[in-house]
């Protein structure tokens, strides 16, 4: 790993300022966002980032997080960009990231990519899942085919039918983002109606994990390091959902794989000067 100013003390002080600034935006344009996953678990276990935490998780319902993604890039400033398929067209995800421009956090995986590789926090979306059990069966295949889409990678699903459908999409760049836009119309098929559950649109085991949206329907204040932070209301049952006894499991079973895949990580350097380098490198 290529490192000039390595350090996660350094990486999460980068991170908490765009998450002040997050919030501030959240404030000023009425939209509700809460801390989610690892953040929202070093929230409640220790009041601030897990040591070993690379990233910073939001969830935000839909239609405030379609607000956030539509609000003029100078609102972030000159240092800060907000991270879609729409705003960088090769970014590989169905979800956002707020980026600082002059900074630098090169992924493995993204290394190839000619995307904005600045440290970055993640915000994803909550969308409304349909009641009908059948109906919610259809809408969780086409938010994993979605994802594959933005990936741009075929699944490595049991499923036949959604392995060889991505597969078959994958051959064609605009195919792909043709039928990328096509699932994401169905995944937000039940938006506005009073369904009871949601889905975070995030990582693969999300997309398994139907949330009660009653767990999203207030916030409450929490300690988050030196900044107060919306917690969802029912941040005990989700917790509980995705880390089973979360207050006592060791944080050995909680962390996953976090920075083992860095490449270069710098809070001093902007990612442009790493091209060709350690990121699309030819």
């Amino acid at each position: 790993m290529e490192s000039v100013n390595y350090g996660l003390n350094e990486l999460h002080a980068v991170q908490l300022d765009m998450l002040k600034k997050l919030i501030a935006i959240c404030r000023d344009h009425n939209l509700s966002y809460f801390l989610a996953f690892g953040s929202l678990l070093g929230a409640v276990r220790n009041h601030g980032i897990i040591a070993w935490d690379d990233s910073i998780d939001v969830v935000m319902p839909y239609s405030d997080y379609h607000k956030l993604t539509k609000l003029k890039q100078t609102v972030w400033g000159e240092d800060l960009f907000l991270q879609t398929y729409d705003t960088d067209p090769d970014y590989p995800n169905c979800y956002a990231k707020l980026r600082n421009s002059r900074t630098t956090f090169i992924n493995a995986d993204y290394a190839d990519l000619d995307i904005n590789h600045g440290i970055y926090i993640n915000i994803m979306p909550l969308v409304s899942l349909a009641d009908d059990a059948r109906a919610r069966r259809r809408q969780i295949r086409s938010a994993k085919l979605y994802k594959a889409l933005a990936n741009g990678n075929p699944l490595s699903e049991k499923d036949v039918t959604l392995g060889v459908y991505s597969l078959l999409l994958g051959s064609s760049e605009h195919r792909r983002i043709r039928m990328r836009d096509r699932m994401k119309e169905r995944v937000l098929k039940y938006e506005g109606k009073d369904t009871k559950d949601c889905l975070a649109l995030a990582g693969s085991v999300s997309l398994t994990l139907p949330l009660s949206k009653a767990w999203f329907a207030s916030a409450i204040e929490g300690d988050f390091e030196h900044l107060k932070v919306n917690l969802p209301v029912g941040w005990h049952e989700w917790l509980t959902l995705r880390y089973g006894d979360y207050m006592v499991a060791p944080i050995s079973e909680l962390q996953g794989d976090k920075i083992s895949r860095l490449v270069t990580l710098n809070t001093d350097k902007p990612y442009t000067e790493y091209k060709g380098i350690t990121y699309c490198v030819k």
